[in-house]
């Protein structure tokens, strides 16, 4: 498809600014071309390691269902750009049958039109990288964490501990921030069968330990603290099958009648 102005911007401003017209025309396809990298919204790096574990913490189940849910929201992207684009070159193609009889208006539409599906086509490329980002996301913790096949069932089966340990670690950053365990965090971890008296001396006898450590001179990074939660949920997760127990006489409150098992047609 031929470009009726290309790479030229003097329909949209007047002769005086002839000066700034040429500085602009020859500098912006150098800055449109390196836009390009920038395809997207979030860099490799963010959206690895701060989209995935965004309110999942390490829960390697959270953090496969948060690739999926990426996933899922990418191709969504892709195809309204796949129809915007459709949409728009139709319009063009319109104009280009009679580009020579084009009045002003009709010839900055057309330059919006080419605008907007090189910067539609731009950002469907970048949502394809953040894809396969993802893809490879998925597939390396599925083996970091020894993960085959998995389902409903397998991320159920996860959701108690799970929520175990996020309790702690928002009690955690509630007595760091506040000096105190806020009541929606308290009620979380209630609701799990921790007792928040507990808690709240299991994590400010984490917070001294750190403490003194700082104070010797260690250098800790944060995985210091993963591991204290990972302490936690393996001491407390079974506290909740308690709470399920008195509340609904079992400790397994899901049906995996009511589960999509892979693989199983259902």
């Amino acid at each position: 498809m031929d470009l009726i102005v290309p790479n030229k911007t003097d329909l949209i401003v007047n002769d005086k600014s002839c000066e700034l017209t040429a500085r602009v025309s020859a500098g912006l396809p150098a800055i449109q071309n390196q836009t390009r990298v920038f395809d997207r919204q979030n860099s490799q790096t963010t959206l690895t390691l701060t989209t995935l574990t965004m309110l999942s913490g390490q829960s390697p189940m959270r953090m496969l269902r948060q690739v999926m849910a990426e996933i899922e929201k990418r191709q969504s992207a892709l195809y309204e750009a796949q129809y915007n684009v459709a949409k728009s070159k139709s319009k063009l193609e319109k104009l280009l049958d009679r580009k020579d009889d084009l009045n002003s208006v009709e010839q900055a539409s057309a330059i919006k039109l080419q605008h907007s599906i090189t910067m539609t086509e731009n950002k469907a490329n970048g949502s394809l990288k953040d894809i396969a980002i993802l893809m490879d996301s998925y597939d390396s913790i599925k083996k970091n964490n020894d993960i085959d096949n998995w389902s409903e069932v397998e991320f159920e089966q996860e959701e108690k501990a799970h929520h175990t340990r996020r309790g702690f670690e928002m009690l955690y950053r509630n007595l760091i921030e506040y000096g105190r365990g806020k009541e929606a965090t308290l009620e979380y971890l209630q609701q799990y069968g921790v007792h928040v008296q507990l808690a709240i001396t299991e994590v400010s006898g984490y917070i001294e330990h750190v403490n003194t450590l700082i104070k010797s001179g260690e250098i800790l990074t944060s995985l210091h603290l993963e591991d204290f939660l990972d302490e936690m949920k393996d001491k407390y997760a079974k506290n909740s099958d308690e709470v399920s127990k008195k509340l609904f006489g079992t400790t397994d409150i899901t049906n995996k009648e009511y589960m999509t098992l892979i693989g199983e047609g259902k």
